[in-house]
């Protein structure tokens, strides 16, 4: 499908493959998925990083951002809170955000 999924032409392989497109879940949904993820992580940093997933989203799709975060992101950030309670929020997504943070007009967006 293009940038930055550079890898093999998925809609050329479509006649061998069955493809399903999904969007992201609404935030209700989100917010049960992550906490169903990270149990011990609490429900206002939970909605914190909800909200900001899907500010992101917003970011991209007004080109400010040209990477899709998706909720495979989101919990990951998830999962590394709830083994690791004591790291800060901004630690947690650094792993995730870091590619982008090398941009300095990306940083801004983010």
């Amino acid at each position: 499908p293009g940038f930055p999924f550079l890898g093999n032409d998925l809609l050329r392989e479509a006649d061998v493959f069955s493809v399903f497109c999904l969007d992201n879940p609404d935030a209700t949904s989100e917010f049960q998925l992550a906490r169903a993820v990270g149990p011990s992580v609490p429900d206002a940093v939970l909605r914190t990083l909800v909200a900001l997933f899907a500010d992101l989203r917003l970011a991209l799709e007004d080109g400010r951002l040209q990477y899709p975060y998706s909720a495979r992101e989101l919990l990951a950030v998830v999962r590394h809170l709830d083994r690791f309670p004591n790291e800060q929020l901004e630690d947690a997504l650094s792993s995730v955000l870091a590619f982008d943070r090398f941009d300095s007009s990306l940083r801004e967006a983010l």
